[in-house]
């Protein structure tokens, strides 16, 4: 069972770093490696606290064999021998687990201040968005700081969390406690859920297409896994008895997987977007040169897009995206019902944006064409009062439709 886990465990943090340096290839190729944000480089901060909680977890079989000061009668630890090695797995194995746990709490809030960077520029010109994102920053301040005081200091004195004989109660079991049980999945929950209710709302309120709406919906809810993986974690703790800090290492490596999996798949997305489209632009691109050169080819509407000055391509272009330098480029524009503000998604500089700035009241798509003619001899609309049926578009006329 222990080896099982440890090729488990490994596997786990192979698979989750290259989920990170998939995240760095798709950011860098859409934004550049100079507008890189800070969620970027403290997702690789991530992966070595990652790194860190896989080692911890492995050293609770190995060398502690699964051993903690919890699972003992009173009458067990008064005989137990101080310099028996059993004796020294347990003390060991105690401090392991507080070191794990301190570990685990560090990785989960970094990986839910990625979160919040990234949907600070996901909203970023949103109206009422920006006081959500600061109430978001400090409620993970409090909570990562109750989590972590209560870990450290809900046992008095400190050595207490490894201490044998007599029993130190329930508190000072760090493999068990219920006192870090129950204040860590309350509080990681709750976080949870925050970080959830900052986008869905501006998806559903966007005029999307709903099967476009449940997508994203679904790629932002996957703190929901995150959430189940962690109120297993405690439950197993809780409930496997002296297999409790075994259980404590493995499912802290398994929800941290989910964790760091669930908080890089928009950028993932946007990678896996690209890649198919640039593989169907070759596609394309070769069966055009096997065609006839002379042969007329049509196109979906809107799906042609003209080279520019010097034979090069557009880049292409999310639904969800708007102009702006700061992320993938789009002037495709999502108006949210009912709001001042434009809603608009960009996958580039953290997956995506939306936000982007004030609309004023912009209710529709508004198409500005400006058409410059210039007369020739003969021209019928030479002379010719503006406003005159049949008469051309004048140097300079514009038209709009709204």
């Amino acid at each position: 069972m222990a080896e099982n886990f440890i090729a488990e465990a490994f596997s786990l943090l192979a698979i989750s770093l290259v989920v990170i340096a998939l995240r760095w290839v798709s950011r860098v190729w859409t934004v550049g490696l100079r507008k890189l944000a800070v969620d970027d480089y403290l997702m690789v901060v991530a992966g070595g606290l990652y790194s860190a909680e896989t080692t911890v977890a492995y050293y609770v079989g190995n060398p502690w064999h699964g051993l903690a000061n919890s699972g003992m009668t009173p009458e067990y630890r008064a005989a137990l021998d101080p310099k028996s090695e059993e004796y020294r797995f347990r003390v060991g194995g105690s401090k392991n687990q507080l070191v794990g746990w301190l570990v685990y709490t560090v990785l989960l809030w970094t990986l839910k201040t990625c979160m919040l960077i990234f949907y600070s520029r996901l909203t970023d010109g949103v109206h009422n968005m920006r006081i959500r994102i600061r109430i978001g920053a400090v409620l993970l301040i409090v909570t990562f700081l109750a989590t972590f005081l209560t870990i450290l200091l809900g046992c008095q004195p400190i050595h207490r969390h490894w201490q044998i004989n007599p029993d130190p109660g329930n508190f000072c079991q760090p493999a068990i406690s219920k006192l870090q049980v129950a204040v860590l999945i309350t509080l990681n929950i709750s976080t949870d859920f925050y970080l959830m209710s900052v986008p869905l709302p501006m998806i559903w309120g966007s005029r999307l297409a709903t099967k476009r709406k449940w997508a994203l919906s679904v790629m932002f809810s996957g703190g929901i896994l995150v959430m189940v993986a962690g109120i297993l974690r405690c439950v197993l703790i809780l409930t496997s008895g002296v297999n409790g800090p075994q259980q404590a290492g493995q499912w802290s490596i398994r929800e941290s997987f989910i964790a760091v999996t669930v908080g890089n798949l928009p950028m993932l997305y946007t990678l896996f977007q690209r890649l198919h489209t640039t593989a169907l632009t070759s596609l394309n691109s070769a069966t055009a040169k096997s065609s006839d050169n002379n042969k007329r080819r049509s196109y979906p509407l809107g799906s042609y897009e003209p080279s520019s000055g010097g034979g090069k391509k557009k880049k292409y272009r999310h639904p969800l995206s708007m102009p702006n330098d700061t992320a993938m480029d789009s002037d495709e524009r999502i108006v949210v019902e009912g709001k001042e503000e434009g809603f608009v998604g960009r996958f580039g500089e953290g997956m995506g944006r939306f936000g982007g700035g004030r609309e004023g009241n912009s209710r529709g798509i508004r198409v500005q064409t400006d058409l410059h003619v210039e007369s020739s001899e003969g021209g019928g609309d030479v002379g010719m009062p503006p406003g005159t049926p049949g008469r051309g578009m004048g140097a300079g006329e514009r038209r709009e439709w709204v």
